[in-house]
């Protein structure tokens, strides 16, 4: 039977690094990584194309299918074990064999999962989760442009599908069409807010193509209902201020380090660990201190006035101590005790000189 591409259960965002196990797109950089062109250097982590395309929704079995009950009891969740699950199958069926390109793309075995598609479209070439997933594993294996067309094709047969607008926006992505990108990711996050996997998407390509506003706009709008919202707040915080140059008085920088720091302190309610709010704090008056820094000899910038940051004050003095604070924290919060020596060295470093 003919049954829509869309997985039941959506998509979460492509897994990051940095400031994240638990925070969709990681994003230091927004995002995972493998290929957006064009951005300013270091600006935006490339995405990984391979974990991103494992990240898209998973197509619906089909009810039709004589294994559909066997696979909806599985409970083998490792790739190794649902392989062997899957061996003990009353009899091959075509999404038992579909299920198993996939565990083999997922632990790896790119070559295994290749040949079983082979077999599968020299049976059922008309079929379109055959096609959907010569275009996962084109996009895991990184055949990009190949992977665009066999996406393309779903796209024409389901127009009004999730899946295939998120798969076609991750292709443009690694394959530097910006543009193209945005208009698929816009497309599904303007008609489903469900998916912030193409919010992360949309604010990555923003942010490549040099639209720093325009990423935080897309960031800040993940619904505070949703589980994602505390990554794409920190993710805003980090849009804001990565790569950041600045005069010292720049008062547009000014006011995204205040609307970064107060992101920040609301940060608690979402439930932010404090390990990790302490290390965005840092960031924050890190950044705060190279600008303040960059009007020679530490001086305020006019435009500071009496402003505090995150309790510290807008000088060379009182970022110092703000610094040394959030270090000596991210100290006592340290699991190891190499780590717990590193950070009281950087907390060092930064205490102010005193002549006492």
């Amino acid at each position: 039977g003919a049954v829509g591409p869309s997985a039941g259960t959506g998509v979460v965002p492509a897994a990051g690094t940095g400031a994240s196990a638990g925070l969709p797109g990681a994003v230091s950089t927004v995002g995972a990584g493998g290929g957006t062109v064009g951005a300013p250097d270091g600006l935006v982590r490339p995405v990984d194309a391979p974990v991103a395309a494992l990240a898209l929704p998973v197509p619906r079995v089909d009810a039709a299918d004589p294994n559909a009950g066997f696979l909806a009891g599985l409970m083998a969740s490792a790739p190794a074990e649902l392989l062997t699950a899957l061996a003990a199958a009353p009899a091959p069926s075509t999404e038992t064999r579909l299920r198993e390109v996939r565990a083999r793309l997922e632990s790896g075995d790119a070559p295994g999962a290749l040949a079983g598609l082979e077999t599968l479209e020299g049976e059922r070439p008309e079929d379109w989760r055959v096609v959907w997933y010569r275009g996962l594993a084109a996009l895991v294996t990184g055949d990009h442009e190949g992977a665009a067309l066999a996406f393309d094709a779903i796209y024409d047969a389901f127009p009004g599908e999730v899946a295939p607008k998120l798969a076609l926006g991750l292709c443009a992505e690694v394959l530097g069409q910006l543009d193209n990108a945005a208009e698929y990711y816009r497309l599904v996050w303007a008609s489903d807010p469900s998916h912030v996997s193409a919010a992360f998407g949309l604010a990555r390509v923003q942010l490549a193509g040099g639209d720093r506003a325009g990423a935080v706009r897309t960031l800040e709008s993940v619904p505070e209902s949703s589980i994602h919202c505390t990554g794409a707040r920190v993710a805003a915080v980090r849009a804001r201020l990565r790569r950041r140059t600045a005069a010292a008085g720049d008062v547009a920088f000014l006011d995204d380090l205040t609307a970064a720091a107060r992101q920040v302190e609301a940060l608690d309610v979402y439930g932010l660990d404090p390990a990790r709010r302490e290390q965005l704090s840092a960031e924050v008056l890190g950044c705060a201190l190279d600008w303040v820094l960059s009007g020679g000899r530490g001086s305020v910038p006019p435009a500071a006035g009496g402003r505090t940051l995150l309790g510290s004050g807008l000088d060379e003095r009182g970022l110092r101590f703000g610094l040394e604070r959030s270090y000596r924290t991210l100290a006592r919060l340290a699991q190891g005790g190499e780590e717990r020596i590193d950070l009281v060295e950087r907390a060092n470093r930064y205490r102010p000189r005193t002549w006492v």
